[in-house]
């Protein structure tokens, strides 16, 4: 079902409902940062994890940075709700407006933006970006990702996504475009969902040839995406092919960024860019 909030959002005009969410999202205080995974890190972290699995179980860089980013943020969050218990009036006000960045959750929404066209006949050597993906949520209870991050703790959460991807086949993407056209307003839930959950969208483009791509004035010697988009977003770019590895943009609210830069195992995983 969809509620009366994701409904209204859904028919207003488009300019009216990137208007309406700008000003919402600039009432956060948004900040964002870019952080660099370098491919021997990253496979020796992935290595580490692996361990923890039995041998069927065989995860991607994709499993290990969504996991990684799912606790980071997960803690974050859940620290800066634990620093407003003692909250002041204004507090209190924003802890009613945006309830999913002080009210405690007994969960964390992973929402994992997955391309379609590599899972679809005829499409899979698709290599270029935008709407034809899906987004599918991964569930953790916050106790999980807020114990603290090791090797060991992410192994099940990595686990998860593996199996939470390997999920989104051509019959799953069928089922999912039929669900939208009988109440095409649900385009509009994963969005609102961010205003009454704790939760993270997650998109990764790795994948995408983007330092291939040449529109009239050379190939690009840097890709990232834009600077303080919204809360709680993190994107996964491939790295200039000369340094290799992984560039991940976060964005969240400046309070919950200040516990990440302070989280000494995510800090110890990257080199942060800017």
């Amino acid at each position: 079902m969809t509620g009366p909030l994701v409904r209204w959002l859904a028919w207003i005009s488009p300019k009216t409902r990137g208007m309406l969410l700008n000003k919402a999202f600039s009432l956060m205080s948004v900040v964002g940062h870019t952080f660099h995974f370098s491919t021997s890190r990253l496979a020796s972290l992935r290595a580490s994890v692996q361990g923890y699995l039995s041998s069927d179980v065989r995860l991607s860089d994709n499993d290990i940075l969504t996991a990684l980013l799912s606790m980071v943020i997960a803690q974050s969050q859940a620290e800066c709700k634990r620093d407003s218990a003692s909250a002041s009036y204004l507090s209190s006000l924003a802890s009613y407006l945006f309830p999913s960045m002080y009210a405690p959750d007994s969960s964390f929404v992973t929402q994992v933006v997955i391309d379609t066209r590599p899972r679809l006949k005829g499409l899979s050597a698709a290599k270029y970006t935008g709407n034809s993906v899906l987004t599918r949520c991964l569930v953790n209870s916050m106790e999980s990702l807020t114990s603290g991050i090791t090797e060991q703790s992410l192994a099940p959460i990595a686990k998860g996504v593996r199996q939470l991807v390997n999920g989104v086949d051509s019959q799953y993407i069928g089922e999912y475009v039929d669900t939208l056209h009988k109440d095409l307003l649900r385009f509009m839930c994963p969005a609102t969902y961010a205003f009454t959950k704790t939760t993270m969208l997650l998109s990764n483009q790795s994948r995408l040839s983007t330092y291939q791509a040449d529109f009239g004035n050379g190939i690009p010697t840097w890709v990232s995406s834009v600077r303080a988009f919204f809360p709680n977003f993190s994107s996964i770019m491939p790295a200039p092919p000369s340094t290799g590895g992984y560039v991940v943009y976060i964005s969240m609210a400046e309070r919950a960024m200040t516990k990440l830069l302070q989280n000494e195992f995510w800090m110890g995983t990257n080199d942060m860019l800017y």
